[in-house]
């Protein structure tokens, strides 16, 4: 089953503040708006996934993040024809950053447990923030390294 791509819709201030803090960005846009992130990010948005519909899916091509606003999904990775389940994450998780710092291949398997909605920075959208703000791209590359081992 494919990933879904659900319809985004614009954040809500309180859906701009989760992102802002889970992707550092204080330093960057003291104070970061739901009309602000509409603007620094106008192809992201937020979108909807019911229980047991991927969020991503391991081997997909895509560079995209994930910001969880609410709602939970089972991280599992498969290695031939076993998988495991290697987290739950639930609101303010981060999602994509291995892809994102690699080769764009998905590493893993995020599929929502409950309704869950998400915040997706569309790699478009991420360039001009990880070229202007060297801790958020040292830090997105923390996760992935600590996610790979």
């Amino acid at each position: 089953m494919p990933s879904a791509n659900p319809v985004r819709n614009p954040p809500s201030a309180s859906e701009a503040a989760v992102v802002a803090r889970v992707l550092r960005l204080d330093s960057f846009f003291p104070e970061f708006t739901g009309e602000q992130c509409s603007k620094i990010f106008p192809r992201s948005g937020v979108g909807a996934y019911s229980a047991d519909e991927f969020v991503i899916e391991q081997g997909e091509r895509g560079r995209d993040l994930f910001v969880l606003l609410d709602g939970f999904v089972s991280v599992t990775i498969s290695m031939g024809s076993a998988g495991a389940e290697v987290a739950t994450l639930g609101a303010e998780a981060l999602l994509g950053e291995v892809a994102l710092l690699r080769d764009g291949l998905r590493t893993a398997s995020a599929r929502a447990i409950v309704p869950t909605r998400a915040f997706r920075l569309m790699f478009e959208d991420m360039g001009y923030i990880l070229q202007n703000n060297p801790e958020l791209a040292a830090h997105l590359q923390g996760l992935a390294r600590e996610r790979a081992s």
